[in-house]
């Protein structure tokens, strides 16, 4: 995979998820609380997110470049946050969403969403 290829389709898919987070609040915490309830489905989110961050690093490790640095490090960060959903209890990933429930968090964390998915929508589309 390209870093032109993940940084279009990473920016296309975060701008959307920063939208929906701001647009559909009630929706999602209802999301993030069934996920965050129920371990069978914390861990097959984990599991997923492994899946999907263990491609990225294997296909696209490049340490050189802002955008090939960028999409690396969220490839990793995207791994080191899968190993959270499958190892940590039930009850520490339920005080996350406590944090989620404040709605600077919430909000500041569909802002980061848009911000990063403008981020690797320019680079993806306009700077490749």
């Amino acid at each position: 995979m390209s870093t032109t290829f993940l940084a279009q389709a990473i920016g296309i898919l975060f701008i959307i998820i920063g939208l929906s987070l701001s647009i559909e609040r009630k929706m999602v915490m209802g999301v993030f609380k069934d996920i965050f309830k129920h371990r069978a489905l914390s861990y097959m989110w984990g599991i997923i997110t492994l899946i999907i961050s263990t491609l990225m690093i294997l296909e696209h490790n490049i340490w050189s470049g802002i955008t090939e640095i960028s999409v690396t490090i969220l490839g990793w960060y995207l791994f080191l946050e899968a190993l959270v959903y499958v190892f940590i209890p039930q009850k520490q990933l339920s005080i996350l969403l406590k944090y989620l429930h404040k709605k600077a968090v919430y909000y500041s964390l569909s802002i980061i969403f848009i911000l990063f998915g403008m981020y690797f929508f320019i680079c993806g589309f306009i700077f490749n």
